[in-house]
């Protein structure tokens, strides 16, 4: 499985048939996976950081990991029928 998408698998562990479900015929779904998966890895990195940077840094990836996780629902929303809701 892709690395992406079991960051996101972690992140939304309610959605998981859907998350299976989207990134198994979205190549698009697949690419915001994995820019989750990047964004947390380095979001971990500043975390340690002794950069004089960090905490700007720290507060740049915690909010485009929050921006991510906004498309994420929101293409997992829009995957769903509305009957199915």
């Amino acid at each position: 499985m892709d690395e992406g998408v079991t960051a996101v698998r972690r992140q939304f562990p309610a959605r998981i048939t859907a998350i299976d479900d989207l990134s198994a015929r979205s190549e698009d779904f697949r690419e915001i996976c994995r820019d989750f998966a990047d964004a947390q890895s380095a979001l971990q990195k500043w975390n340690v950081s002794t950069d004089r940077k960090r905490n700007q840094r720290v507060v740049e990836y915690q909010e485009l990991i929050a921006e991510l996780s906004k498309e994420i629902e929101g293409a997992l929303d829009a995957s769903v029928p509305p009957t199915a809701r």
